[in-house]
């Protein structure tokens, strides 16, 4: 586990999800945190980052957000850069009926 790295989650979230994808399929452990869950990590995301967006990256203490950023920062730290890949049924399990494909 990464003491450096923390990953704000929501479990509904679509994006979350995707970087959870992406994590379990490289074998990536992370200390996370359910802002539904845990309103101390709710508070902190709006105390460090000036607002409550997730998926959410700490670096460091550092913000990190967009799903597609954390994938990139976590491909090169973890992954030799690999990108990630998916196939239509996890698509359709990640979309969760969205209209439009969010992994792409």
């Amino acid at each position: 586990m990464n003491n450096d790295l923390v990953l704000y989650i929501m479990p509904t979230c679509p994006y979350c999800r995707k970087v959870l994808l992406y994590m379990e399929q490289h074998d990536i452990a992370l200390n996370q945190r359910d802002i539904t869950a845990e309103s101390a990590a709710r508070q902190t995301l709006l105390e460090v980052g000036g607002k409550v967006q997730v998926p959410c990256l700490f670096i460091d203490g550092t913000p990190l957000y967009e799903s597609d950023d954390i994938i990139t920062y976590l491909s090169k730290r973890f992954a030799e850069g690999e990108p990630p890949h998916i196939d239509p049924d996890e698509q359709a399990r990640l979309d969760d009926g969205a209209a439009c494909p969010i992994f792409l």
